[in-house]
């Protein structure tokens, strides 16, 4: 374990995370039921990730944003790129220390949220499962128990994890491990759930697993026979290609004669969906997806607003940053 740690900009103690795709019908209840939670709505970081929907989700949204969470956020998507892209969009933007993904459906109770947060003291990641002792289901299809059962069965054969539910749209995350597994993902569709679990243990992130209460909601917008192959060759495609992953490039800033480099100026002057770590001697910042000659032009500005730090440009992989998350 490395004497570091993490920089968020948000006051929040908590980012809640919902990818949705014309929800319109079914989103606002959720919203609602948010906003009811024993947690003070300033304290929720309230991220709701449109992907590209044809109807009014981005607008019901964002009323109810405006009405009860001043420090959420309504991030509409050009065009419909998938689950797992939207949730990387969504986690990219979070800055709390916790992050929790949920469905727009509300299938999941939110009475997991608490469990869950306990269960973050102790593991890197809680996920909600339809198949522990304790978890209550409704309205499950013979077709869905079928399809779920064989997709875990499928992802035990490939992996050496032993996950019970990989597909629950429900999970929570330290933010540290979510901002780095995040990262280094790139299934865009529902797949995305199982790489992210098997991007955490093989980087030995810990997770555990809380029963919840869940309900099949009508208007579900997955198509569980073309869905569950797609996702299956996803995953396929993710596990060839895993050991191809590119580093994550970014800056390094060298502490200087004035000491650390100042944190507020740091978090302000990067993009906010970068990675802020502060070791001893540095303070990495690192920004996926964003090309080198993008990288270097922040680096050189930077260099000439606090000309007394010394700034390089650098990557890190999954490997490293593992090592800091605690």
């Amino acid at each position: 374990m490395t004497d570091s740690h993490f920089l968020f900009q948000s006051e929040a103690k908590i980012s809640i995370v919902v990818p949705a795709f014309n929800e319109e019908e079914r989103i606002l209840p959720l919203l609602q039921k948010i906003g009811t939670l024993d947690i003070p709505a300033e304290d929720i970081e309230l991220i709701i990730v449109d992907d590209g929907s044809l109807d009014r989700t981005s607008g019901i949204c964002q009323m109810e944003v405006d009405h009860q969470f001043p420090l959420g956020k309504v991030i509409t998507l050009p065009s419909n790129k998938g689950k797992g892209s939207a949730l990387r969009v969504g986690v990219a933007a979070a800055s709390s220390p916790l992050i929790i993904t949920m469905d727009a459906d509300m299938a999941t109770d939110l009475s997991a949220i608490e469990p869950a947060i306990r269960g973050l003291t102790v593991s890197h990641i809680v996920i909600g499962s339809r198949a522990v002792e304790g978890s209550k289901t409704q309205g499950v299809s013979s077709t869905r128990r079928l399809v779920t059962i064989g997709f875990s069965l499928f992802l035990r054969m490939v992996t050496k994890y032993k996950v019970s539910d990989t597909q629950c749209g429900f999970k929570a995350y330290q933010s540290p491990a979510a901002k780095v597994l995040f990262s280094f993902s790139k299934v865009k569709g529902f797949a995305q759930d199982a790489e992210i679990l098997d991007l955490a243990y093989r980087n030995n992130f810990s997770i555990s697993e809380i029963p919840v209460w869940w309900t099949a909601v009508p208007g579900s917008k997955v198509n569980l026979v073309r869905d569950s192959l797609s996702s299956v060759f996803e995953f396929i495609w993710y596990r060839l290609s895993a050991g191809r992953a590119k580093p994550i490039d970014g800056v390094s800033i060298r502490n200087g004669g004035e000491g650390k480099a100042p944190e507020d100026e740091v978090l302000g002057f990067f993009p906010p969906e970068s990675i802020f770590v502060v070791y001893k001697s540095r303070t990495d910042v690192l920004m996926p997806g964003m090309h080198r000659t993008q990288i270097q032009k922040l680096a050189d500005a930077f260099n000439l607003k606090y000309p007394h730090f010394q700034i390089s440009n650098c990557s890190r992989t999954i490997r490293d940053l593992s090592t800091v998350v605690s």
